[in-house]
């Protein structure tokens, strides 16, 4: 019997792109934690999802539609098994639910009472907390604790809550970005972050650029990106590749893809190449796997 879920905690965002990103990394996810099962994501695209309730009918949400609360992301096989009465999994189906720090129709310790009210209600007795968060910064060390504090104070002992490491922390981040990097050419390289305004917030991204032989701008730093593009123009690099670490594409990334686009034709002899943010991926949800313990070699 399957004693753990997992919770993927986001920001959240009123972009609808952030929902069906998430919805996407979540099944993902699920498919590696459960490799035997179809996935119905490649017949169908993001369509209402199935939540086991302990009400009297099923809930749908629709996940492509708006923010909700929570998304359960589970196999065709349980959602035909969602009724009233406690419901039980296969031994080995992890369940692999979403959530929003903000924008969400719930305070998040709502959204993670009410998923673990019906991981109960099914027999699991453990809900891990994944913060899909890059940076330790204040929704990392502060917001997110005391959510999950609140969360635990409602619960009592109906479900073990277990917060887990946020991702941008992740051993394997070193070598995902630099696969995003692969056809670039070595000089040149910007990694561009949200940044944190939390005391060594930015340190550990910081030390990855570093590592990686980049450069590295910071949105909340005012004018951060046209300086180190200049900073990089006036050591030689006739090519500029701009790689934004965000998790999912919304309107951070569409004002640096604009930025790119005027500091493009600010600089005409200059090639600018702008990489996609990290997205729903497979490496993405590999880095996530990898974090919960899991193998992902299957």
């Amino acid at each position: 019997m399957t004693s753990t879920a997992y919770l993927l905690i986001s920001h959240g965002s009123r972009d609808p792109r952030h929902q069906i990103a998430i919805n996407r990394l979540a099944q993902l996810i699920r498919e590696r934690l459960n490799p035997s099962l179809v996935s119905p994501w490649s017949s169908q695209s993001c369509g209402p999802v199935m939540v086991p309730d302990n009400r009297f009918t099923p809930k749908t949400v629709l996940g492509a539609n708006r923010q909700q609360a929570t998304v359960l992301a589970v196999a065709p096989a349980f959602r035909s098994t969602v009724t009233a009465t406690t419901t039980r999994l296969p031994q080995d189906r992890f369940i692999v639910g979403t959530a929003v720090l903000d924008c969400g129709l719930l305070p998040l310790h709502q959204q993670i009472c009410e998923f673990g009210r019906r991981l109960s209600s099914a027999g699991i007795d453990r809900l891990h907390l994944v913060p899909l968060f890059l940076l330790k910064g204040k929704h990392v060390m502060q917001d997110l604790p005391d959510e999950v504090d609140l969360a635990r104070h409602e619960l009592g002992d109906v479900i073990e809550l277990e917060l887990g490491h946020h991702i941008g922390g992740a051993p394997g981040m070193h070598e995902l970005i630099q696969n995003r990097f692969f056809h670039s050419p070595k000089s040149g390289r910007l990694i561009v972050a949200h940044g944190s305004r939390r005391v060594r917030g930015n340190r550990a991204v910081d030390n990855l650029a570093k590592s990686l032989g980049t450069a590295v701008a910071y949105w909340t730093t005012e004018s951060d990106i046209q300086n180190q593009t200049i900073h990089l123009m006036q050591q030689g690099c006739s090519t500029l590749t701009i790689f934004p670490y965000f998790l999912f594409a919304g309107g951070i990334t569409d004002a640096v893809a604009h930025l790119t686009e005027e500091l493009a034709e600010r600089f005409p002899r200059t090639n600018f190449r702008l990489l996609p943010p990290l997205g729903a991926t497979f490496d993405v949800a590999n880095i996530v796997v990898q974090t919960l313990g899991h193998s992902t070699s299957s």
